[in-house]
């Protein structure tokens, strides 16, 4: 219990900021589509499931540079517990947290020049990476079912780098991912991607916190 409370007076410090999360009707036959769009704060787990509390499937849709990882760690067991879908819509960015939210899917699905990025978690008053946040991200990941090597990838990346997915070792670390063929929905069949090399976006360290 220490832990968790450290953890989280770690890792959620800063001015709040919502992140705003709808709920679209796909029609009687298809399942809801969860729109998550934004920086990720720390009340935005208890509103991720204020929404899909009456929901029995879903697909969400995420884009959003990061924000709290202990939300987007919540986000992310809530999608796996109830089994709903993940996607990263054609063109959008879904990184640190969002990217933690995202890997929750039972399946994970990118659209058309997609991007996720992932580095390490960072205290948000230093900006450093903090070993508190990097065992929580390491037993989310584990949970979701990444392999450790897969884990130690995602998390070397330093808070003032990115990890951006990429396909051309991804067998290797065995992520599963499906590819959209179209942003009209068309995908391909389902195949299995990792993270690929760290580069600098944009994105600096606190985005993940």
């Amino acid at each position: 219990m220490r832990f968790a409370i450290l953890a989280c007076a770690v890792l959620s410090a800063g001015p709040a900021r919502a992140a705003a999360i709808s709920v679209q009707s796909a029609g009687s036959e298809k399942p809801a589509v969860v729109v998550v769009q934004g920086t990720l704060d720390v009340a935005d787990g208890e509103r991720f499931f204020t929404k899909i509390a009456p929901l029995a499937t879903a697909m969400v849709r995420f884009q959003s540079n990061g924000g709290s990882v202990v939300t987007g760690i919540q986000i992310g067991e809530m999608i796996r517990l109830r089994q709903f879908h993940t996607l990263v819509p054609a063109g959008a960015r879904c990184a640190s947290a969002c990217a933690l939210a995202w890997l929750g899917g039972t399946r994970r699905f990118m659209g058309p020049g997609a991007r996720i990025g992932l580095h390490a978690a960072s205290d948000p008053k230093s900006g450093q990476v903090t070993g508190v946040g990097n065992a929580l991200l390491g037993a989310y990941l584990n949970r979701v079912g990444l392999s450790y090597s897969a884990v130690i990838y995602v998390a070397q990346a330093r808070p003032d780098s990115v990890t951006w997915l990429s396909f051309a070792d991804a067998k290797r670390l065995g992520i599963e991912v499906t590819l959209l063929k179209s942003a009209a929905g068309k995908r391909d069949l389902p195949v299995q991607t990792r993270v690929g090399a760290a580069v600098s976006d944009g994105l600096s360290g606190p985005a993940l916190r």
